[in-house]
């Protein structure tokens, strides 16, 4: 059994998880099902929500829920999901998926439960913050003290706070199955949401990470600052057909997860035959110390370490899991993830980043002499032609920002990744159901129209 770092938990809710993930697996054996996984997941949530003006609101919720997968020897796998069962419900539910849905009914086709996982080795990946219980409204406060400072700074004039977030969670997963899995780990998660105003436009801008000291408020004024002052209707206006383009870490991270599909099993094969510029990494890293998409297994409990996606330019693989991977006749890449919406796992990322390089962003901007650094996108539509982008940025000379423009960028997946030049050294991560992370990336654009870019 994967060791379970030390908590101040209390020791009964473990043995409680335990005995019924237990109950579980003989339940399932016991109904009939040839093999059976069980899945916990406990969470604690406290979040404090200040608005200015107004006094801090604090807010709680315990997630307490299990989820079972049966397999019989032939077919799709049949499941359920409960919130703090006893024995009789697990009994009823078992009987219940049973009955509804006979083997008869089943495709008669050989299963992927004899891929799951029998066993574990112990890693160590840090992702519990030991201090957790620390973490109060005190320490809201000296986080909101932070920004207020900084913001008296005359570099950040009519920067406004409007509303600061913070929220911790403690997460404790356990997995078995009946062919001998019994796993299970424990993770921190902390979140710091500020939202921002200037001039009328408002931005929310966050932090997470899996170590409360690692979140850096200051940073985040900085970050709301330059995207909100990026904000304009000033139509860029540029006279040569070719255009430099630098993207900042939060553009280029937001184009990496509007293409992360193409890096699951079932994206466009075709794509693993061209040839990407050598400087391009692109890496999903389950083990990545203080990250918060980092896990010692994934929910199916396969273990594996750091993935090269894209190594020096060359297409590696695909991300899988288990039932995707039986499809196509491969092994599971531990890329299998549970959510709220899905009863049984499915294709999903841990961190997923773009490689930095040595470079500084100083270099990528003295490389292209003169371009734009687009420091926010938004996904406009899909057109035929490719992925729309509504793009804010600044125009730049060498090391010198000048003023901010807008203007649409048209791309594809294939265009976009193929005309990379450079890759910085400086490196950012944003979380949204997984984690994703990119350095500066300097491009290679054409002018197709006035304000109309295409990669």
């Amino acid at each position: 059994m994967t060791p379970m770092t030390r908590t101040k938990q209390p020791l009964t809710n473990n043995l409680e998880m335990t005995a019924t993930i237990h109950d579980i697996l003989d339940q399932g054996k016991k109904t009939g099902f040839s093999t059976v996984e069980a899945f916990g997941e406990k969470v604690e949530r406290e979040e404090y929500e200040h608005l200015t003006s107004h006094k801090i609101q604090r807010h709680t919720a315990v997630i307490n829920k299990v989820t079972a997968r049966a397999f019989w020897e032939t077919g799709d796998p049949v499941g359920f999901s409960l919130s703090k069962p006893g024995l009789n419900e697990i009994k009823n539910a078992f009987t219940a998926v049973y009955s509804f849905h006979l083997p008869s009914g089943a495709s008669g086709a050989r299963n992927y439960a004899s891929l799951l996982p029998a066993s574990l080795d112990r890693v160590e990946v840090k992702i519990y913050d030991d201090t957790i219980d620390s973490i109060n409204i005190s320490h809201v406060d000296e986080l909101e003290d932070q920004v207020n400072e900084t913001l008296v700074s005359p570099s950040f004039k009519d920067l406004e706070l409007k509303k600061i977030c913070f929220v911790k969670e403690l997460k404790k997963v356990y997995i078995a199955n009946s062919n001998g899995l019994n796993a299970k780990y424990i993770k921190t998660h902390f979140n710091l949401l500020l939202t921002m105003g200037l001039k009328g436009n408002l931005i929310d801008i966050g932090e997470t990470s899996a170590f409360a000291r690692q979140i850096e408020p200051v940073k985040l004024v900085y970050r709301a600052y330059n995207l909100l002052d990026s904000l304009t209707e000033n139509p860029l206006k540029w006279g040569p057909k070719e255009i430099p383009l630098v993207f900042s870490p939060e553009a280029s991270a937001f184009i990496l997860k509007e293409f992360s599909e193409y890096f699951k099993i079932k994206g466009d094969r075709k794509f693993m035959d061209f040839s990407f510029p050598t400087i391009l990494n692109i890496i999903d890293d389950p083990l990545a110390e203080g990250r918060v998409g980092s896990v010692p297994f994934d929910d199916e409990g396969t273990q594996v370490g750091e993935k090269y996606l894209v190594r020096k330019g060359s297409f590696i693989q695909f991300i899988s899991d288990v039932q995707t991977a039986f499809q196509y006749g491969t092994q599971s890449s531990g890329n299998g993830y549970r959510n709220e919406r899905s009863l049984f796992p499915a294709v999903r990322f841990s961190n997923l980043y773009i490689k930095p390089t040595v470079l500084s962003l100083k270099n990528l901007m003295e490389d292209a002499g003169k371009g734009v650094l687009v420091s926010l996108l938004k996904l406009k539509n899909i057109a035929k032609e490719g992925y729309v982008f509504s793009a804010y940025g600044y125009k730049f000379s060498g090391n010198n920002l000048l003023e901010p423009v807008h203007f649409h960028i048209c791309t594809t997946f294939l265009n976009y990744f193929l005309h990379v030049v450079k890759v910085s050294k400086e490196m950012k991560f944003f979380y949204s159901t997984y984690n994703v992370g990119s350095p500066y990336v300097l491009l290679d654009a054409r002018q197709k129209s006035p304000g109309l870019l295409t990669i």
